[in-house]
Order: C-alpha cells, then sequence, then structure tokens
C-alpha cells in the first residue's frame, strides 16, 4: 500500500474513533414505580379515651426476608424474588409502625399512643415482628400475606410484665397478578391484622 494512501487510511480510522467517543448512547431510564400501603382505620377517630395509661408503639421488626423496599415475592417452595421495579416509598418497618401508631390513637383505648422519643411514662408497650409481608405466587389462587407477632406489655414501676401475645396472619387473593393489587392486597390484609389487634388490646386491657 503507498504510503499516502496507508497515511491516509490512518487519519480516517482516528477520526471515526474520535467521532464514536463523542457519541453518548441514550439509555431509556428504568421505569420504578413507588407504592404505600396508607393503612387507615375506617370510621371517626373514637374522641373519649378507655384508658387513662400511655401506650407505647415501638418501632415494629421486620423480618430480613421482606425487610427492604421492593415487593416480595413467593414463587414456589423455598423459592422467593424480589422485584427491581416496583418498591415502597419507604421502609416496611417505618411505614407500618407510623400506620399502626396513628390506628391506635384514633381507636380510644389510650390517653396517648406515642414513640420511643417521648418523656411520657408509658403504662402499657406494644412491641411486634413482621414475619410476612409479601406475595405467594406459589399458592392457587395467587395471595398477599400478612403476619405480624405482637406482645404488650403492662408498665408498673420497674417491673414489666407480658398481658397479652398475639400471632395475626392474614391472606388474601389477588384479583390480578399486578404489583399495583398486590399492595391493595396487602393493604386489607394489615387492615384486617391491625382490626383484629384493637378488639386484643382493648380486652387485656380492660382486665387489669
Amino acid at each position: 500500500m503507498p504510503r499516502a494512501t496507508r497515511w491516509n487510511v490512518m487519519v480516517l480510522m482516528a477520526a471515526l474513533l474520535l467521532l464514536g467517543s463523542c457519541v453518548k448512547l441514550e439509555q431509556k431510564p428504568v421505569d420504578k414505580r413507588f407504592y404505600a400501603l396508607e393503612v387507615a382505620r375506617p370510621g371517626a377517630a373514637v374522641t373519649t379515651s378507655a384508658s387513662a395509661a400511655t401506650l407505647l408503639v415501638r418501632r415494629l421488626q421486620v423480618s430480613p426476608r421482606v425487610s427492604g423496599r421492593e415487593l416480595v415475592y413467593r414463587t414456589g417452595e423455598s423459592a422467593w424474588t424480589a422485584d427491581f421495579y416496583n418498591l415502597f416509598f419507604v421502609i416496611p418497618a417505618d411505614m407500618l409502625t407510623q400506620d399502626l401508631r396513628t390506628w391506635l390513637g384514633s381507636a380510644g383505648l389510650f390517653a396517648n399512643v406515642v414513640d420511643p422519643s417521648s418523656l411520657l411514662l408509658p403504662g402499657y408497650i406494644l412491641e411486634g415482628n413482621v414475619s410476612g409481608l409479601h406475595g405467594d405466587f406459589g399458592a392457587k389462587p395467587a395471595q398477599a400475606v400478612a403476619e405480624i407477632q405482637f406482645i404488650l406489655l403492662r408498665n408498673v414501676g420497674s417491673e414489666r410484665c407480658v398481658i397479652m401475645t398475639r400471632d395475626i396472619r392474614k391472606s388474601v387473593p389477588l384479583a390480578a397478578n399486578t404489583p399495583a393489587e398486590l399492595v391493595r392486597s396487602l393493604r386489607q390484609a394489615v387492615t384486617e391484622i391491625n382490626a383484629e389487634l384493637e378488639g386484643a388490646i382493648r380486652e387485656a386491657v380492660s382486665r387489669q
């Protein structure tokens, strides 16, 4: 190959490489969707308190399997997956705890319902562990599953005694296998759990 031709080829290749380095490939952004359960107690808030005591609701503990923001699906026996594109707006521990405090505050069971930052001395303490908050697509039909274990303690002076334990599991069949329907059904399941818990607390406190 003549020297001039070889030089022209090298210049052309260099130009192509330079042009390629200036090209910015446009990538389609990842389309994520965010959800909140927004579990609310139905009806108007009760304005008269059944007890003059204060209830401290500790932050709920959540099983590592469902503690992240991603929606979680059980797809079969010992088979689980997390949905990278569909997420809760906040982590389940904070979301469920805040909704539960608001629910119990409007139920009229106690004079005050507080979090651990409060300086009020609580007469009762509620703790909970969330072991299930997922879609079970291995079941037929597919279901939304929520399960929470609760412990209610009576706080008297320096002594604390357990006055109620309750393991509540609710499952709601899905009308469609979509993230939005799963969130709607989880909201219903947690609503049923909170309603049952309210009744259990009311009964336990009435015996004190």
